[in-house]
């Protein structure tokens, strides 16, 4: 494979969102195998009122149990989704109908979010909000206003959620509201830009203050989240595809394979080969 597929929700749906509950049946290792490793454009969210789940996202398996709350960001790659009688929700929704406040919350600076297990009420509240929103958008056929107001309450909640378990800071000083706008322009120019000072320029202000506003927020300096999205994009590309190493570098935007390799190993204490031979033995 020499790239990762991207499933689009437009394929799927033309609101800007779609919504399934899950029945009570087994998603089988072969059903998810024919699906594959893929990223989606869109945010997935499974609640889980029964049963139980798991899932590989970007090289760590998840699992969700009964009473849980657990999403998937469309920059990471994930497959081999197995079910065993889950009961819920499935939601997939495109990022720009959420609230900017809500997308700073669920996009937690780690990308590593773990399952959130639920009280019954909290539980209650999300299955009778996706239940109106479901009936609403196939029996009724509503309005996309009023589809898109019931997705926007459920936004809130998850976000409030997010906030309450995961202690997902809200935070509107200037140091948090940098970071965040770091955080979009890293994903949207990690290919081109790989320094402080460029984000910074881009930000219209100094290096410096940048990487202070970015380490009071997540504890870590601009240098080491440029390394991170490096790093964790060539893994994905290592693990999920057969490119070879000097065609990754390119796709990294490094004009140099030599150089991508020697910052590969010095990050990792291995050859990107090796990466790629020891993660395939292990699955």
């Amino acid at each position: 494979m020499k790239s990762v597929p991207v499933h689009k929700l437009q394929d799927r749906s033309n609101l800007g969102f779609h919504l399934v509950p899950s029945a009570k049946q087994v998603a089988t290792s072969q059903q998810s195998k024919e699906m594959g490793a893929h990223r989606d454009d869109h945010y997935i969210f499974f609640i889980t009122l029964e049963g139980s789940g798991s899932t590989i996202v970007d090289f760590e398996e998840k699992k969700v149990g009964p009473n849980s709350l657990y999403y998937i960001l469309p920059e990471q790659i994930h497959y081999r989704i197995i079910t065993n009688k889950a009961k819920g929700w499935y939601l997939a929704a495109d990022p720009a109908i959420v609230d900017p406040a809500c997308r700073d919350i669920i996009e937690s600076w780690s990308g590593l979010q773990e399952p959130l297990t639920l009280s019954e009420e909290e539980m209650r509240d999300y299955d009778q909000l996706l239940g109106v929103l479901y009936r609403q958008t196939y029996e009724q056929e509503s309005h996309l206003s009023v589809l898109h107001a019931l997705l926007r309450a459920f936004f809130e909640m998850a976000a409030n959620t997010i906030q309450k378990y995961a202690k997902t800071a809200a935070n509107n000083s200037r140091p948090a509201i940098l970071s965040m706008q770091f955080k979009k322009l890293l994903n949207e120019n990690i290919k081109q830009f790989k320094s402080p000072a460029d984000y910074a320029e881009m930000l219209h202000i100094s290096a410096p203050y940048l990487n202070e506003a970015v380490k009071k927020i997540t504890g870590s300096t601009v240098s080491f989240w440029i390394k991170f999205k490096i790093l964790t994009e060539a893994k994905r590309l290592l693990y999920f595809t057969d490119l070879n190493v000097k065609e990754i570098a390119g796709e990294l935007g490094f004009d140099n394979h030599s150089y991508f390799s020697h910052i590969f190993y010095k990050e990792t204490g291995m050859t990107a080969l090796s990466f790629r031979k020891q993660s395939r033995e292990k699955e």
